[in-house]
C-alpha cells in the first residue's frame, strides 16, 4: 500500500482590507486538496479576535485557532494564528512564537511564516499574499519560490489595499496573480501542475488595452497609446471597481455592447477637473510676465492658447490676469486680447461656455477679482459677459489636430504628466511652432520641457514658465492626422508685429555679416541655432549627443576651446578669438573660431554667437632670429606674446573654475553628508511612524469590522427582544436602577395605561395604579438592594394576582442593572 503523500503547507498572509479576501477565498477552497492552511492575519494584540469564528462561516473545512501548544498540521484544516504570536512551521510541527520584530511592526510577521515553510517544505510550500498594506510577504515568498514553492498573490486591481501584493509582485519571485475566489477555484490545478501555470495568468495589460484603444478611438476619435499605462490601468480598474467586474475580459465584453460604458471611460480618462487660479504661486509669476507682455504690446491684438481648459476656470483665470493688466474691462476687446480655450471633452466644454460654476468656487479667486470680473448670486458664480467674450472655447485634439499660430502664450498646465515621454515632446514641439519668438509657456509644478531645453528657456523655474528662444530657427509645422475645421481654423496673421520686423531684421543682417557660417549657443554649450555651414568643423559618432545638439559635436580640437571661449565671452562681456588649428577642407588648411556675446536686458538668457573662420596655412619663417629683420622679429615677437596671453588666460580661467568647482563641490559634499544623516534618522523615524501608523490602522480595521459584525448581531437581538415584549401575555416591565422604564410588553402598555416608550424611557411614576396595586417604587427599590427576587400579591377586580420583581445581573461580577415586574 503507497504511503500517504504528507499535505502542503499553505501560508496565507493578509492585512488591511484582507478579511474580506480570506472570506472569498475560503468560501471556494476544495473540501480534498490534501493541503494546510494558516492565516496570517495582521491582528492587535490588545483586543480578542473574533477572525477564528468569521473563517468558520465562510467554509465547511475545519478551522482551528492555534494554542501554545504545537500541532501536526493535518490535511484540509485551516489554521488561525492569535493575535500578538508569530506562526512557524519547526520540525514538522506549527508553533506559536513571540514576535521576533521590532515593536510597530505587524503581528503575526507572514515573512517569518514563509521563510519557515521553504525551509521546512521545499517545493510542497505554498504562499499566497492578499490585501494589505505596507510590503509584509514579500522577502519570504523570495524564499518559498527558491525552495522551489508556489507563490501567488492577489491581482493588486481586486484588493483594497494594494500595498501588500503589489511589493510581492515586484519582487518578481510570484507565479501568478488572481483575485481571492479563482485562487480558491483553481487551487487543485495549482497544487498539481505548479510548473505549467501560464494559462491561468491575467493577460498582460498591454494585451488586454489594445482592444480598449480601438474602442475608444472610434467612439471618440482620442487615441490613448501614448498615453501613461499607469494611469490608463487605474482609471479602467477603478470603472470596474464601480460595476462589480473583476475580469479585463468581462469589462471589455461589456464596452464592445454597451457604447454609454465606453463613454463613461472616456469622461473617465480625460480626467476634465480644474478650479480658478490653481496653485497660486505660480499664478502670481504668471501675472508679472502678463504685465510685461502687455506692456511690450501696445498695440495689436495678444494672442493666448489654454490646451486643456476641461470646464474653463484656467482659461478664465488667464483672462482675468489679462484684465488686470490692460486697466479692467472697460479696455478689454477682442482686438486686444483672444484666448484660445481648447479641450476634446465636449461637456466640459458646454460648462464652460456657459460660465456658471459653484458659489464655493470663489473661495479659489483672489477677492478683488471676485468683485471685479465675477457675478455672485446666491448659489451661483457667474463670469461677466465682457470677460467671456474674449474666450473662445472649441473642441480641439492637441495631439492629432494641428495647432494655432502665432501665439504670444500657451497654458499647458497639468496636462504632459498623462503622457508617455515621446508624447510629450511631440506636443512641446506643437508648442513650439505655435509660439512666437520669446512667446510665453506655462506648464504644471510636475511637468518640464524635458528634451525640448533647446527651444525654450526658463523663465521662472518655480513656476515652470518658459520662454521660446528668439534666436532659434523658426520651426517647421508640425505633422498633424487631419483638416482643421472651420471653426478650428485659426485666422491668418502676419509672422511677427510689424514693430518689432526692423529690429529683427537688423539683427539678422548683422549676424549674417559677422557670422555667415557658424552657430548660436546657449550659457551651457547648448546649439540652439546654425548659420550658413559647418560640416567642415562637426563629427557625429555613436557618442554623440543627438538628443540635445551642443558643442560636443564639434571636432575634438575645436570642443574644449567652444565651452571655454562661451565662459570668457559671456563673463567679460567682450569677443573672444580661438587659435588657429589645423583642419583640412576645400580651399583651406585652418580653422579658428571667434566668440561674440550675445546680451540680454532683463529676463532671459544671454548667448553666444560663433564664426567659423578658414584660411589658408601660412608658411613658416624659415629664417633664423639673426637673419630677421627687426619688422619681422617685432611681429613674430607679437604673434607669439599674443598667443601665450591667449592661453595663459584661458589657462587661469580653466584654473579659477576647477578651484571654485572643488571648492563648491567640497562644501556640497559636507551638505550632503550633514543632509544625509538627517534623512537617514528622519527616515528611521518615518518608518517607525509608518509601521506604527499602519499597525494602528490595521487594527482599526479589524475592529471595524468586529463592530460591524456586532452590530449585526445586537440588532437581531433587538428584533428578538422587541418580538418577545410582544408576544408575552403578562404586563412586563424592564426598570433601571434610576426607576426609568426602559422596555415594556404590549399587555403592559395596556395594563399600566402607557404609550410607546420614548428612546431616553420615561418614570415609573408614570404607570396607572388601582387602589388593590401594591406601589411599585418601593419594591423595586428593595429588589434593587437585596439582589433577590421578590413577589408582593394583592387582589385586583376579586382575582388573586402576583406582581414579581427579578433583578437583572452583568457579567462575572454579577453587577446589577435593572429589574423586571411582571404582573401574573
Amino acid at each position: 500500500m503507497a504511503e500517504a503523500q504528507p499535505p502542503f503547507l499553505i501560508g496565507i498572509a493578509a492585512s488591511a482590507g484582507g478579511l474580506e479576501a480570506l472570506g472569498q477565498l475560503v468560501r471556494t477552497l476544495p473540501q480534498r486538496a490534501n493541503a494546510s492552511y494558516i492565516i496570517a492575519q495582521h491582528l492587535s494584540a490588545d483586543h480578542k479576535s473574533l477572525l477564528c469564528p468569521l473563517i468558520a462561516q465562510e467554509t465547511e473545512l475545519p478551522v482551528v485557532e492555534l494554542t501554545e501548544a504545537e500541532v501536526a498540521p493535518q490535511a484540509d484544516t485551516i489554521y488561525i494564528v492569535p493575535p500578538g504570536f508569530d506562526v512557524i512551521l519547526e520540525t514538522g510541527q506549527i508553533a506559536l512564537r513571540a514576535p521576533s520584530s521590532a515593536p510597530g511592526t505587524p503581528k503575526p510577521l507572514a515573512d517569518r511564516l514563509f521563510r519557515s515553510l521553504a525551509e521546512g517544505c521545499g517545493a510542497r510550500s505554498l504562499g499566497i499574499v492578499l490585501s494589505g498594506t505596507g510590503s509584509d510577504g514579500s522577502d519570504g515568498l523570495r524564499a518559498i519560490h527558491s525552495a522551489g514553492g508556489i507563490t501567488l498573490a492577489q491581482a493588486p486591481d481586486t484588493a483594497k489595499y494594494d500595498s501588500m501584493p503589489a511589493s510581492a509582485i515586484q519582487t518578481g519571485c510570484v507565479d501568478l496573480s488572481l483575485p481571492p475566489d479563482m485562487i480558491g477555484q483553481q487551487l487543485m490545478r495549482i497544487l498539481s501542475n505548479p510548473g505549467d501555470l501560464a494559462d491561468l495568468q491575467a493577460p498582460a495589460p498591454s494585451d488586454r488595452l489594445r482592444d480598449l484603444y480601438a474602442l475608444l478611438l472610434d467612439h471618440s476619435g482620442v487615441d490613448f497609446r501614448d498615453y501613461r499605462e499607469n494611469t490608463i490601468n487605474r482609471r479602467i480598474a477603478r470603472r470596474m471597481l464601480r460595476l462589480g467586474i473583476t475580469q479585463e475580459r468581462d469589462y471589455l465584453a461589456l464596452c464592445h455592447r454597451n457604447h454609454s460604458e465606453i463613454d463613461a471611460l472616456y469622461r473617465d480618462l480625460m480626467i476634465s477637473v480644474t478650479r480658478f487660479f490653481r496653485d497660486p504661486a505660480p499664478f502670481r509669476q504668471l501675472a508679472k510676465a502678463i504685465r510685461s507682455l502687455v506692456e511690450h504690446h501696445p498695440n495689436g491684438q495678444i494672442r493666448v492658447w489654454v490646451a486643456g481648459c476641461a470646464t474653463g476656470e484656467e482659461a478664465y483665470s488667464v483672462a482675468m490676469l489679462f484684465a488686470d493688466a490692460m486697466g479692467g474691462l472697460a479696455h478689454l476687446r477682442k482686438e486686444r486680447l483672444q484666448i484660445f480655450a481648447t479641450d476634446t471633452d465636449a461637456k466640459a466644454l458646454e460648462v464652460a461656455r456657459r460660465g456658471v460654476y459653484p458659489l464655493t468656487a470663489a473661495n479659489d479667486v483672489p477677492r478683488p477679482y471676485v468683485e471685479d470680473y465675477l457675478r455672485v448670486g446666491r448659489e451661483t458664480l457667474e463670469v461677466d459677459k465682457r470677460l467671456r467674450a474674449v474666450v473662445l472655447f472649441s473642441r480641439h485634439n492637441i495631439i492629432q489636430d494641428p495647432p494655432f499660430i502665432n501665439l504670444n502664450l500657451i497654458s499647458l498646465r497639468n496636462l504632459l504628466i498623462y503622457f508617455g515621454s515621446a508624447l510629450q515632446e511631440k506636443v512641446l514641439s506643437r508648442m513650439a511652432y505655435a509660439l512666437m519668438p520669446n512667446g510665453k509657456l506655462f506648464l504644471g509644478a510636475s511637468e518640464t520641457v524635458g528634451a525640448m531645453q533647446g527651444h525654450f528657456e526658463t523663465q521662472s523655474l518655480p513656476a515652470k514658465l518658459y520662454s521660446k528662444r528668439g534666436l532659434r530657427q523658426t520651426m517647421r509645422p508640425p505633422p498633424h492626422s487631419g483638416p482643421l475645421t472651420p471653426s478650428l481654423r485659426p485666422p491668418h496673421r502676419p509672422a511677427r508685429p510689424a514693430a518689432d520686423a526692423p529690429q529683427q531684421d537688423m539683427f539678422e543682417t548683422l549676424t549674417r555679416i559677422l557670422a555667415p557660417n557658424g552657430f548660436i549657443t546657449t550659457r551651457d554649450a547648448e546649439i540652439i541655432r546654425i548659420l550658413g555651414d559647418i560640416s567642415h568643423v562637426t563629427e557625429l559618432n555613436e557618442s554623440s549627443a543627438l538628443q540635445r545638439m551642443s558643442t560636443k559635436i564639434l571636432k575634438s580640437t575645436l570642443r574644449a576651446e567652444a565651452a571655454s571661449l562661451i565662459t570668457l565671452c559671456l563673463r567679460s562681456r567682450t569677443k573672444r578669438v580661438g587659435r588657429w588649428h589645423d583642419i583640412r577642407g576645400y580651399g583651406f588648411d585652418q580653422v579658428r573660431l571667434i566668440c561674440y556675446p550675445l546680451l540680454t536686458d532683463g529676463e532671459g538668457e544671454d548667448h553666444a554667437l560663433f564664426a567659423v573662420e578658414t584660411r589658408k596655412k601660412q608658411p613658416r619663417l624659415l629664417l633664423t632670429p639673426p637673419e630677421m629683420s627687426d619688422q619681422s622679429r617685432r611681429a613674430y615677437v607679437r604673434q607669439i606674446e599674443e598667443e601665450i596671453a591667449a592661453t595663459r588666460e584661458a589657462l587661469h580661467h580653466t584654473i579659477a573654475e576647477l578651484q571654485s568647482s572643488n571648492e563648491e563641490m567640497q562644501s556640497v559634499n559636507e551638505e550632503m553628508q550633514a543632509t544625509n544623516e538627517e534623512l537617514q534618522a528622519s527616515n528611521e523615524e518615518l518608518e517607525t511612524s509608518n509601521e506604527e501608523l499602519r499597525s494602528t490602522n490595521e487594527e482599526l480595521i479589524a475592529v471595524n469590522e468586529h463592530m460591524q459584525r456586532n452590530a449585526t448581531a445586537l440588532q437581531q437581538l433587538s428584533l428578538e427582544l422587541a418580538a418577545i415584549l410582544k408576544a408575552t401575555p403578562y404586563p412586563t416591565l424592564v426598570v433601571d436602577p434610576a426607576l426609568h422604564i426602559r422596555h415594556a410588553s404590549a399587555a403592559a402598555q395596556r395594563y399600566f395605561d402607557l404609550g410607546d416608550l420614548p428612546r431616553e424611557g420615561t418614570p415609573l411614576s408614570a404607570c396607572r395604579t388601582t387602589d388593590g396595586q401594591p406601589q411599585m417604587a418601593p419594591e423595586v427599590t428593595r429588589s434593587l438592594r437585596s439582589r433577590e427576587r421578590e413577589t408582593v400579591s394583592f387582589s385586583e377586580d376579586g382575582r388573586e394576582k402576583t406582581m414579581a420583581f427579578t433583578p437583572i445581573f452583568k457579567g462575572r461580577e454579577q453587577q446589577i442593572i435593572g429589574t423586571i415586574v411582571s404582573v401574573i
